[in-house]
């Protein structure tokens, strides 16, 4: 019983889903992670997803580290994914990008700020909720110099 009672909402949840990459659509999404350096900051961030074609989109972000000992960040990714729609509710994508970031370290009375270029690549999910509405994990690994580290984050989007 329980398993017919688990289709059935999920066959109504997906009622007037679907794969949201037509080309020329656009997203907006807010998101929250966490990123595995050496100190460990969460992450809380804001993107734009533009779809260039059915499957290619372009996404700018801007990623705020959250301080923890002393460690805060800035980040700026332009990252590009390759969609691959596996149904009309899912779909992943590898990822890959540049990075600029601002770091800002404080101990007591010093700090220092460094400003670093790199890159980024990984993976990502999304299950489209609705029309509207698509809902998302993205693990990447930041390749910057001194400062590597993998990221995870959640994302909610507003499509339009």
């Amino acid at each position: 019983m329980k398993k017919l009672i688990v289709m059935l909402m999920l066959t109504l949840f997906s009622i007037g889903a679907y794969a949201q990459t037509q080309q020329g659509q656009s997203s907006f999404g807010f998101n929250l992670g966490y990123n595995f350096n050496d100190i460990g900051n969460a992450t809380i961030g804001i993107d734009y997803r533009y779809c260039v074609t059915d499957a290619f989109r372009l996404t700018p972000s801007i990623t705020h580290f959250v301080k923890n000992d002393g460690l805060n960040a800035w980040a700026i990714d332009m990252n590009a994914h390759y969609v691959f729609k596996l149904s009309e509710m899912f779909g992943f994508y590898p990822l890959a990008g540049l990075s600029l970031s601002f770091w800002k370290a404080s101990v007591g009375n010093l700090s220092a700020n460094e400003t670093r270029f790199g890159a980024n690549i990984g993976l990502g999910g999304e299950v489209y909720a609705t029309d509207r509405i698509s809902v998302g994990l993205e693990a990447k690994y930041n390749i910057i110099k001194d400062l590597d580290a993998a990221a995870l984050a959640v994302r909610v989007g507003y499509n339009f």
